[in-house]
């Protein structure tokens, strides 16, 4: 009998270590309009973010990016932080959004081109072969070898609405990405240095790009007569952790060929604990960035890898953004480090939105977030 019971036991075990932990259910809504059209994303995770046209129709320029823009922050920043921009002119109550369709990837890459007077309609963006340019007090000339490419990229991103059972375009933002750097080299001896322009020299460059850019965007299908939203990003260093900014924004009328005027755009990024400069919008993040870093090292030394950064937008703290570049080495541990990070979360101040990564480099562990004023942190696991 007592050898039965065993056998049963260890049955029981088995069957139970095969049964999947439970994941969370995410709210999910349907519209009965255009079923399979449109998928709100209305979790907690996704509020006030557009929602997404579906089926998705990938952009002809998908992948381009990052054969212009080296630094990864920047391309996750430029994307999203044009999609938050647009809510200002496009209400994610009223607009759909979907990847950009009406800039070809042909057409990309050539206004992403110096411009070429010899040839006709020639459609460069960026200086000519053999124009001057001010970095840092220096005087660099654009030769063949050795090219300055104020204009790194353009990212479309569309606003859509439902019509006769099909999408209709109603507006466009276009982000235009500015490289303010250019790398001093003098092959005979080896010497690199990095100059960078001034944020107003690279906004005006910028704004004048956009005056010569404007009128190419309309000559693209679907974009003739509708709205459209222009703004300047400027990029960091590829060897920096934290995103560039925008610095300039304008909204061009439907069917306009005028800008008539850019707004400055108020936004910038600190990475935690050393950039002083975020004690401006609070004093005390530092430090509480520091009990909370030495928190979780204190409980697990072999953490490796922890960056952070805080994105200010109008002068006021947005978002604390953290993420853990963390190995596992079981599934205990795992459910003990987003517990404690959880813990550890609520002491930032009530007011701020935390967001926190935690990953491997082959995959994504989870989210812990902690909204404003919010009274405990949200877990997110993922395939676990």
């Amino acid at each position: 009998m007592k050898k039965r019971r065993f056998l049963l036991l260890i049955l029981f075990m088995f069957l139970t270590a095969c049964i999947r932990p439970p994941v969370p259910d995410i709210e999910q809504a349907t519209s009965d309009a255009i079923p399979n059209a449109i998928v709100p994303l209305n979790n907690h995770l996704t509020t006030g973010y557009f929602k997404t046209a579906l089926p998705l129709e990938a952009s002809p320029t998908r992948g381009l990016i990052h054969s212009h823009i080296r630094n990864r922050a920047d391309i996750e920043q430029v994307e999203m932080s044009l999609m938050r921009l647009a809510t200002d002119f496009f209400n994610p109550d009223d607009y759909i959004f979907r990847e950009g369709l009406h800039l070809s990837r042909e057409f990309v890459s050539t206004i992403l081109q110096p411009f070429n007077p010899e040839i006709e309609n020639h459609q460069g963006l960026n200086p000519q072969v053999g124009s001057s340019h001010t970095f840092a007090n220096t005087t660099i000339e654009s030769l063949e070898d050795d090219l300055v490419r104020p204009l790194a990229y353009v990212l479309e991103q569309n606003f859509v609405t439902v019509e006769d059972d099909a999408f209709k375009l109603e507006g466009a933002a276009i982000a235009i990405a500015l490289n303010p750097y250019h790398w001093l080299r003098d092959p005979s001896i080896g010497f690199e240095a990095e100059l960078r322009m001034t944020d107003q020299e690279i906004v005006e460059i910028g704004q004048q790009i956009a005056s010569n850019f404007l009128p190419l965007l309309r000559a693209q299908e679907g974009l003739e007569e509708v709205p459209i939203i222009l703004a300047l990003f400027i990029l960091r260093s590829e060897r920096e952790v934290i995103p560039g900014n925008f610095a300039s924004i304008t909204y061009v009328e439907a069917g306009s060929f005028t800008i008539n005027s850019w707004d400055n755009v108020d936004e910038a990024h600190f990475r935690l604990p050393t950039d002083s400069g975020i004690n401006v919008y609070d004093v005390n993040i530092i430090e509480e960035f520091n009990f909370f870093s030495n928190s979780i090292g204190n409980n697990f030394p072999h953490r490796y890898g922890l960056t952070a950064q805080v994105h200010v937008v109008d002068g006021e703290i947005y978002r604390v953004l953290i993420v853990f570049d963390m190995n596992f080495y079981g599934l205990s541990e795992k459910i003990g480090f987003h517990q404690l990070v959880g813990e550890q979360i609520m002491y930032f101040s009530p007011e701020h939105d935390i967001r926190i990564t935690i990953r491997s480099p082959n995959e994504v562990h989870g989210f812990v977030l902690r909204p404003p004023f919010a009274l405990e942190a949200a877990i997110q696991r993922i395939n676990w």
